[in-house]
């Protein structure tokens, strides 16, 4: 939920159609090869990325193992040579970088980039020849064995001291087709995955999440949240991942919350 730099670019995001792209090669990479899946918190944009270069084990995986970042991923921002020297840094890393988006994205880059099908869910790559890729809201993704829903997004708390499409943008929060589509793949799905993968997380855990933090009893709640109650109610699944409140703990029997640390798909702190 802290806030990174703001860019001085400003100019409202066009409406670009998205290509739906099948990438058959992708799709059945490492389909025979056995692959680790891990999860984190928020990086903000290169902010908070020093838990990835801090990561040992990282520099023993290979590009079938997944590092899937909780949200606020952040890049790109600013295009600034710094921020480049990172992508490359993470593109170059012996394991592929995925992501869910939080709400500090800038998302008039990801509204022009092309759809992908890859491992059963849309995908967008943050260029043409980079590994890393988006997960896209609603989405079931088939990695190491296990089926993981994705929906990204969050409300920025300081979104009145941003400026609209240059440090915010009101794409921050799925918008109605976002929850449709999400609602029919779980049909699809018998509302049974392995794993959920979300930037925020449901209304009912805001409170176990913020707690001791001042106002954890009154805590704001937005469509999105309230989206996530009823997963909570309908869903079966096996543990909730999810970054955006900058701490990590097992606030509950079947949610973690990550910042810092990387835990393995299926393990809890």
């Amino acid at each position: 939920m802290e806030e990174r730099g703001v860019s001085p670019k400003d100019g409202r995001a066009g409406t670009v159609g998205l290509v739906i792209v099948q990438n058959v090669a992708s799709d059945l990479q490492g389909s025979g090869d056995p692959m680790t899946v891990y999860v984190t918190g928020d990086i903000h944009g290169g902010l908070d990325m020093q838990k990835l270069r801090d990561w040992e084990l990282g520099d023993s995986l290979t590009s079938d193992d997944y590092l899937i970042v909780a949200g606020d991923f952040g890049f790109p921002w600013d295009f600034s040579a710094e921020e480049c020297a990172d992508i490359a840094w993470l593109e170059s890393r012996p394991y592929t970088v995925l992501f869910v988006d939080g709400n500090h994205e800038r998302f008039d880059h990801w509204a022009e980039r092309p759809m992908e099908l890859w491992h059963g869910g849309l995908t967008q790559r943050l260029s043409d020849s980079s590994p890393i890729r988006r997960l896209t809201r609603g989405e079931v993704f088939e990695l190491d064995g296990s089926t993981i829903f994705t929906m990204g997004g969050a409300t920025s708390v300081d979104k009145e001291y941003r400026i609209p499409y240059s440090s915010w943008w009101p794409q921050e929060l799925p918008d109605e087709r976002n929850f449709e589509e999400a609602w029919t793949k779980l049909d699809s799905m018998d509302w049974k995955v392995d794993y959920v993968i979300t930037h925020t997380c449901s209304t009912r855990m805001l409170s176990p999440t913020l707690y001791p933090v001042p106002g954890w009893n009154y805590p704001a709640v937005d469509r999105l949240t309230a989206f996530f109650d009823e997963l909570e109610d309908h869903l079966d699944y096996k543990r909730w991942y999810y970054g955006h409140f900058h701490r990590d703990a097992n606030p509950a029997e079947r949610h973690t919350v990550l910042y810092d640390c990387i835990v393995r798909l299926g393990d809890e702190l």
